[in-house]
């Protein structure tokens, strides 16, 4: 039973989401008097930012038996410090089958906790899966790149996670996420290794951004992008803190299969 504070709390952090533009950015409303009509709604309209409010598992329950949880389009859940235990008490939820969008950042989730998120059969209608700075290795990449219930997620946020090579890799294989248009993975520790080896899969093939922000990348790294043809889609590619020389910056803009590209991002 949810206590009169967090209750509070709850309502006080719950606004409703405007229908035009219809996604994470969009006009957010304060009304309390329209609240009735959304509830009504048979898609969910509401926004819960639940970031940084030092949740406890106890109130993380409680928060799942809320009466307008079933409503919640857009949840999020940053720097609670949940973990594993945590991300389980999300994804045997049913209530939460309507999520379009799911923030977990900064929560201690591990590669168990990865491999809990893949196995729920609750996140069909999941759009955006915003997983930062957590320490989800290949095992968990894995699992939720396998995931057939993730299939539909088209933005994977995965910075600083220590990915590697080898989750890299695992992203490359994908068995689920062929739907991916946005591909975060910045400070994931991939290096050319890991490039080398997300170039050769499907992963990519509809992805319009794509960030490799600050993983040791250099000239070889612009020669496989410049050489990977299932980038065919790809508008914006994040390569800050990279060290590209001009030839290489020149390569990557000349690439035949890069023809979309109309943002590069590096360093001055």
């Amino acid at each position: 039973m949810l206590s009169p504070l967090f209750e509070s709390l709850i309502h006080n952090n719950m606004s409703l989401i405007a229908d035009e533009p219809d996604d994470d950015t969009a006009m957010v409303l304060k009304e309390a008097d329209i609240f009735t009509d959304a509830e009504e709604s048979e898609e969910p309209k509401f926004k819960l930012d639940l970031n940084d409010k030092d949740l406890i598992l106890e109130e993380l329950e409680d928060l799942m038996g809320y009466a307008r949880i079933g409503k919640v389009k857009v949840l999020q859940l940053d720097k609670n410090y949940m973990g594993d235990a945590g991300v389980n008490i999300l994804a045997q939820s049913p209530c939460l089958f309507k999520l379009a969008s799911l923030s977990l950042g900064y929560n201690k989730i591990t590669d168990q906790g990865a491999m809990i998120l893949a196995e729920s059969p609750h996140w069909k209608r999941l759009r955006t899966l915003y997983l930062q700075w957590n320490t989800i290795g290949p095992e968990g990449i894995k699992a939720l790149a396998d995931s057939e219930t993730l299939a539909g997620v088209e933005i994977l946020y995965l910075k600083g996670n220590p990915l590697g090579p080898r989750g890299a890799e695992a992203l490359s294989q994908a068995g689920g996420m062929k739907n991916l248009k946005e591909l975060y993975l910045a400070k994931t520790r991939l290096g050319v290794d890991g490039l080398e080896a997300l170039c050769q899969g499907d992963v990519l093939t509809n992805v319009t951004l794509l960030s490799l922000a600050y993983n040791r990348l250099d000239d070889d790294a612009a020669e496989i992008l410049a050489g990977c043809k299932a980038l065919s889609n790809l508008k914006t590619l994040d390569m800050y803190g990279s060290h590209l020389s001009e030839d290489a910056k020149a390569m990557i803009k000349a690439s035949p299969h890069l023809q979309q590209l109309s943002a590069l991002q590096v360093d001055w």
